[in-house]
């Protein structure tokens, strides 16, 4: 059509041999030169016919380049095609969503059972459930060097949320809120495959962008702190309060699920209260060597404590007698040791294949933005 150039050779004129060259649509054959004409042309005060048609042929050429660079047809094929990408990284969110917290249909809301147990040892053996982000039921046994042996319950009326998880959940929403608002702004009311408006390139860069983060930011949340040997300082305030267990949870124990590698990870503390006095025999067996102090990463330092709901019932110095009837107890946090230290990771199916495509989403969606940033003739912030 009127893409295509077409070159053919003319009879030969009074002086030279010419060419025609114009759009198949737009070619004739031109009219054969009058007298005059000819004259004209052989005196150098008119054009041949054939030059009168390359004149305009060149014009009209040089007119559709301009009104149709190369880098705008490059950017409405990306744009026709980023609509189709869209829509696929829309289904790859739910799916991802759905491996997190499933649907509450009849064969799929029991939740994933895990096993929590010291590798080596019998300090920890027990079994908990993992439904979205809580915990909803569990039992674990502790042998624990420097408590009695005692069985932890978790009681399914009040379960355990883990709050990485939420934060993650929380993450995951607006990821998909920010997707769908995009879709329609950028792509409206088209369901399949097509164009999209004009003039929404800049959009749609810095709206991947902002989703670009938030995916980095749910796979950091997955793998938790760099190194396993690094501590989830989030234990002095996001403990687990004594109610979600039945028979309560003793005071001197922290019971707190993180994150790390996209596994949960248990950590239980036996805590002591810093302004406790120490015991006379015991500081007799430090001394003589009959009793060993457990050492660990966090022995000697003093942490303000308390659990998620903001107390620390039992881990202060109780107050004289005098004082007892007149000032209320403090439940307020408290400044503790940490006796006993055990970390207990319990590996979720789910959630390795959901770090997995997290980081899959990422790499694709950092070659798309680099593909638009191209296109555009921008750099790549990030």
């Amino acid at each position: 059509m009127s893409d295509w150039l077409l070159v053919c050779p003319l009879p030969a004129s009074l002086h030279a041999r010419g060419f025609t060259v114009g759009f198949l649509k737009e070619a004739t054959a031109p009219d054969l030169p009058s007298l005059e004409h000819s004259l004209a042309v052989s005196l150098g005060t008119a054009k041949t016919p054939a030059q009168d048609f390359l004149d305009v042929a060149i014009s009209s050429c040089k007119k559709k380049l301009t009104l149709t660079p190369p880098k705008h047809r490059e950017l409405v094929w990306l744009l026709t095609e980023l609509g189709d990408e869209l829509r696929g990284l829309r289904t790859s969110l739910q799916d991802c969503y759905n491996l997190l917290r499933p649907h509450e249909s009849a064969g799929q809301n029991k939740g994933n059972t895990l096993v929590v147990s010291t590798p080596r040892t019998e300090a920890v053996k027990g079994h908990i459930t993992r439904f979205g982000t809580r915990i909803t039921r569990g039992a674990i046994h502790l042998k624990l060097r420097t408590l009695p042996f005692q069985t932890l319950s978790i009681d399914p009326s009040q379960p355990i949320t883990i709050a990485p998880l939420d934060d993650l959940d929380t993450l995951l929403t607006r990821s998909m809120d920010l997707l769908a608002i995009t879709l329609a702004h950028a792509y409206p009311d088209l369901p399949t495959a097509a164009s999209a408006p004009p003039r929404v390139e800049a959009f749609l860069a810095a709206q991947l962008r902002v989703l670009a983060q938030a995916l980095r930011d749910a796979a950091a949340i997955l793998q938790g702190p760099p190194l396993l040997s690094d501590t989830d300082s989030f234990w002095t305030t996001r403990s687990s309060a004594l109610s979600h267990f039945n028979p309560s949870l003793p005071p001197n124990i922290s019971f707190y699920l993180g994150l790390q590698d996209a596994q949960l990870v248990l950590w239980l503390r036996a805590l002591e209260a810093a302004d406790q006095p120490v015991n006379l025999g015991m500081k007799f067996a430090l001394a003589l060597g009959t009793a060993r102090r457990i050492e660990h990463d966090e022995v000697d330092q003093i942490f303000t404590y308390c659990c998620e709901d903001g107390t620390a019932q039992g881990l202060h110095h109780p107050l004289p007698d005098a004082d007892a009837k007149t000032t209320p107890p403090n439940e307020g946090p408290a400044r503790v040791f940490v006796r006993e230290k055990l970390r207990v990771e319990s590996a979720d199916p789910n959630l390795l294949s959901l770090s997995a495509k997290l980081n899959a989403l990422s790499h694709s969606l950092l070659q798309t933005r680099r593909n638009l940033a191209a296109v555009m003739g921008e750099e790549l912030e990030d």
